[in-house]
């Protein structure tokens, strides 16, 4: 068995890619054209309740829990196009926990800890302030649904079973300028995403808080 679920094991590498395409010398020829943004931040996500599909039914009671996580950002905003609009890449993660009534086993209670690892190309639009940057936008590519030690009655698979399926988001937040090369930022987010594993479905819907902080080259 893999020492981290599947997902994890993309989003490291992802992660790490785009910090090693970030310190390429090709960035800092390019920051002459463009403001390029980096940003690490610490995420909270609240998932929807509802969407899921469990061995045949839609359990009325399901609990999709709370959870956090991190993520990385990078955009690229053009001095061609006035410096408001950016093309970026986003690649977060998280961890939670669906509980829920099983259809299979009357009086039984199913549990299994959910893991979300996504992968985006965003694109934003912002108003270049000098102190505070409002910003928005959209973006959408891979994501990951992973279940681990799953307790869930009639499922054979306890341990580790994932889906993979195309993620979808929207975006709003502010940066404050600390000095001309670091800011801080706060950032809500909507996502969705429509995860299939074996007897289970999850039509994921989740708000995302986010804080953190960027540098600008």
């Amino acid at each position: 068995m893999w020492p981290f679920p599947l997902g994890l094991q993309a989003f490291l590498p992802l992660s790490l890619a785009l910090m090693i395409v970030l310190l390429q010398p090709g960035w800092v020829a390019a920051a002459e054209t463009a403001d390029v943004d980096v940003g690490l931040y610490a995420l909270g996500a609240f998932p929807s309740d509802e969407g899921l599909f469990a061995q045949g039914g839609n359990p009325s009671d399901t609990r999709i829990t709370n959870g956090v996580g991190a993520g990385i950002k990078a955009t690229v905003f053009p001095h061609g196009l006035g410096n408001i609009i950016g093309i970026g890449l986003e690649s977060f993660g998280h961890g939670s926990e669906i509980s829920f009534s099983s259809p299979a086993s009357a009086g039984s209670t199913a549990s299994t800890n959910l893991w979300v690892f996504s992968s985006m190309v965003n694109l934003t639009l912002r108003y270049p302030g000098k102190t505070v940057v409002p910003y928005l936008g959209v973006g959408g590519g891979y994501s990951s649904g992973v279940l681990t030690h799953g307790e869930i009655p009639g499922h054979s698979d306890r341990d580790f079973e994932g889906s993979w399926a195309f993620g979808s988001q929207f975006f709003g937040g502010v940066q404050g300028n600390l000095t001309e090369k670091m800011f801080l930022f706060s950032e809500y987010k909507y996502f969705s995403a429509d995860y299939h594993w074996k007897e289970l479905a999850l039509d994921f819907r989740s708000q995302y808080a986010l804080f953190g902080i960027g540098l600008r080259f």
